[in-house]
Formats: structure tokens, sequence, C-alpha cells
């Protein structure tokens, strides 16, 4: 019982020397000794001093939102919500901008900003349960502070060393940012921990790995209102981040991971097959959609033009369709391309798919063709031919196949979208993605690879990194 009540009277002093925020201001002491352990842990050298800076949640949220508006104006964001809404991934009306700042206002404790190259620490946003407190009162130290700060540094320390590519006008390239915001919080998340535990063996490191993944259901449980797929897409980067990166630090520990941001995964599809990264490469096949030109030049407007990807395919299967179908139906990328058009009030989506095999692109195109099925149940489906299902209703959707690729038009883009598939089809052209130089997970390097710098993730998810970029009309 007196060890109890020590323990409580520990934990609920007012001497807090070794508390990361005290009275709303940062503990540089304390701060200093953390970023000394993310150096050693990590290391690499913090190359320039990082300002840290306490706010309070408001001004977070409003600093996150100047962050989005800096790239997105509300009007992008409602073209955005348009689209999502139309392809099934989130509901129809959903507010996506408020939904980012619903989400990333309420949880972020704090956050790398690397245009400002500064860390930020939200004043009573840092999670402490009774026995975390008492624990650290005993030990005298701040767990839940050090592993926030430890995780923002290293974001600084891979921005510093190898770029978090902000600002750049790459656009469209949403699966290939995905991966590598996945990357970016797989190592944060390894070393919050290894810095805290003061170790991390390379075993450790997958058992941490499987410890997460009861985070997508947390975040359903906390923000029921959050669309799933953009719960899930937040979930992803650090889940499947983490068993990603985990590969690396097996093979060569930190080395191997600073490889991994030196030559950093193209889709993401290598980061739910690690073994398409590093056992047998697979590489996507880079998708341009052409044959839109005679819509664009007649008063349609290009309002998003994006790579889908694995993920984010498997996650509208997911809305419509059984999990372990929505997994089999996206299973087999290769590459794709996704270009949403409009026109006053109509909206029109082509989709051009590209996959590892024949039957990948059956399993695609049926499970794709119940999708949209549902979607519009009004339109009824007619399969003219076994590669060929066109609507007969009120909405029109038409899905072709040719051998491993799949084109999907939605939407009154034209009065015959055989038309526009034909187009497309002729049109289009498929360039293989290969990296420029042999991928060594155990030479730290900075050698670039063919992949350009891209700045936004499906569903703008990496906010507290990277702000969104803008939308782009093609010229085409």
């Amino acid at each position: 019982m007196f060890v109890l009540a020590t323990l409580v009277a520990l934990a609920t002093t007012g001497c807090t020397s070794y508390r990361l925020m005290r009275d709303g201001q940062v503990n540089t002491k304390a701060a200093a000794r953390i970023q000394a352990r993310v150096e050693t842990t990590r290391g690499l050298k913090f190359r320039a001093p990082v300002p840290i800076q306490a706010v309070t949640q408001a001004e977070a949220r409003a600093a996150l939102e100047r962050e989005l508006h800096a790239q997105y104006s509300s009007e992008d964001l409602a073209k955005l919500s348009r689209v999502y809404a139309a392809l099934g991934l989130v509901p129809v009306g959903t507010d996506l901008e408020r939904a980012y700042l619903d989400l990333y206002g309420q949880q972020v404790a704090g956050f790398y900003d690397p245009i400002g190259s500064r860390m930020v620490l939200v004043e009573g946003a840092i999670p402490t349960d009774f026995l975390t407190r008492t624990l650290g009162a005993v030990l005298r130290r701040d767990f839940a502070g050090e592993l926030v700060l430890a995780h923002e540094l290293t974001h600084a320390l891979q921005d510093q060393h190898y770029g978090l590519e902000v600002g750049r006008n790459d656009l469209g390239e949403d699966d290939a940012e995905l991966a590598r915001h996945a990357v970016y919080e797989g190592d944060a998340t390894l070393a919050e921990f290894a810095v805290v535990m003061g170790s991390l063996g390379r075993r450790s490191a997958v058992s941490l790995a499987g410890q997460l993944e009861g985070v997508p259901g947390a975040l359903a449980q906390a923000y029921p209102e959050i669309p799933a797929a953009i719960r899930e897409t937040v979930a992803f980067e650090y889940v499947a981040g983490v068993n990603f990166v985990s590969w690396a630090y097996e093979r060569a520990g930190w080395d191997g991971v600073n490889a991994l941001l030196a030559h950093p995964p193209f889709s993401s599809e290598q980061i739910l097959h690690p073994e398409k990264y590093f056992v047998r490469a697979e590489y996507p096949l880079s998708v341009r959609v052409g044959g839109l030109a005679p819509y664009t030049s007649g008063g349609w407007q290009v309002a998003e033009e994006c790579t889908i990807g694995e993920f984010t395919t498997r996650i509208l299967a997911a809305q419509f369709l059984p999990r372990e179908r929505a997994e089999s139906v996206a299973a087999g990328w290769g590459g794709d391309r996704m270009v949403a058009l409009t026109h006053g009030d109509d909206l029109a989506i082509v989709w051009l798919t590209s996959w590892d095999t024949e039957q990948d692109a059956i399993e695609f195109f049926t499970g794709y063709g119940a999708i949209l099925a549902l979607q519009h149940p009004e339109s009824r489906a007619q399969a003219a031919e076994p590669t060929v299902l066109a609507s007969q209703g009120p909405f029109p959707y038409r899905l072709e196949r040719e051998g491993t690729r799949v084109l999907v038009v939605e939407g009154p883009l034209d009065a015959d979208l055989a038309r526009t598939t034909e187009r497309v089809w002729r049109r289009s052209t498929y360039q293989q993605t290969m990296p420029a130089v042999p991928l060594d997970l155990a030479t730290r390097t900075v050698a670039p690879t063919t992949t350009t710098p891209i700045t936004r993730a499906p569903l703008a998810a990496a906010l507290p990194i990277a702000a969104a970029a803008p939308i782009a009309a093609d010229p085409r």
C-alpha cells in the first residue's frame, strides 16, 4: 500500500523537470537529450538546427489548415470530394477539407513542418495513461513525449539528408507518393521505439510491426465519422510502412533503412508485398491515357489525373465487396492511370489499368463490374461479349478487357462510349518503370532513381509531413 501511495504521489507531483512540455513551453534540455539519442540511433547527424515550437490545439489546426490551403484551394478540395465520391472511395457529400482537418486536428500531438524546417508540439495533446505517468515519474522519463519528439525529429533527419520533396509540381503520382510516405512513417516509427527503448533488435522490428495491426480498428473506433478510405490510408502508412521498413532493417540495420530513403519503392504494391521490392523486384507500368483531346477541346476539363495503385483499388473495392474479394480484385496490379473530367454538372471517369496476368485482369474486370452494378442498380449492365460490359440505363458506363489490360469509362463523356474506348485504346501509351541504379540495402547511397519526386498521397493522407499539391488540368 505504501509503495502504491508513493507511486501515486510521484505520478501527480508537480516536480516535472523531466517532462518535454511544461506550462506551455518546450523543455529545451529534455528535447536536446532526445535529439542526441535520435542522431545516435539513426546514425545520421542533423545538418541544421530544428526549432521546436509549442502551440495550442487550435493553433495546430490553423497551421494544418494553412498548409493544406497553400496547396489546395477550397474549390480544388470540392472537386476532389466529387471525384472520390464518384469512384466510391467516400460517401457522396463528403467534405474532404473538413474530414482531413477533423482527423489531423484532433489526433496530432506533434508534426514536422518541412516548409519551415521546424517541429511543432501540441500542448495537452500528447497522450498518457496512469501507468505511463507513474512509470515516467519513477524513472524520470516522459515516455509519450519522447516517442512523439523522436518520431518527428526522424522526419527532420529524413528531410535534411534525403529531402521530403515538398513544393514540387510533379503531379498525379499518388500511388508512388503513398509508397514514399509509408517508408517515411515506417522509419520514424521504428526509430521512435528504438530511441525510447535504447536499442531495437532486428527481430524486435518484426514484432513491433505485428503489434501495430490494431491501428486501423483503433482509428475506426476513435473517428467513426471520418470516411473509412481516409482512415485506412493513414493507417497504411504506419502499419504497412513499419512492416516494409523492417525488411530493410532486418537485412542491413539503419543503413538498410537509409538506402530505402535513397531508393524508395515505386508503388503501394511493393509496400503491400515487400518481396516485390526486396526479393523479386516488380516495377509498375507507367500508363498514359490518350484519346481525350476531342473531349477536352469540346468543353470537358480535367479535374484530376492520378495513379490509383493496388492499395487504393483494394480500399475502393472494400467499400462494396467483402474484404477478401476486394483484395483479390486488386491483386496482380501492374499499373494504371485514372482521369476524371467535368463539364458543368457532369462528371466522367476514364481509368486504364494493367495487370500481371490475364487472370488478374479478369478478376478486376468481373469485380469492378459488380461494384458498378452495386453503385448504379438502375443501370442494368449487359455483357455484349466476354470482354465487354456496358450499362443499359440512366448512368452510362463501359468496361472492356484486352488481354491483361482493362479500361473503365463512366459517365456521359460521349453518346457512344464505345467510341471513347476505341480512341483511348488506340492512343494510350505504356512504359516500363525501372530503377536507374541497382538496389543495395547494405550500402548507404543517395543516387537518384528514374522516378521523379512527388508531393501528394492519395486522399492527402500525409498532411502532417507534407502538404498536398494542387490539381492541374492535362492539356491533352
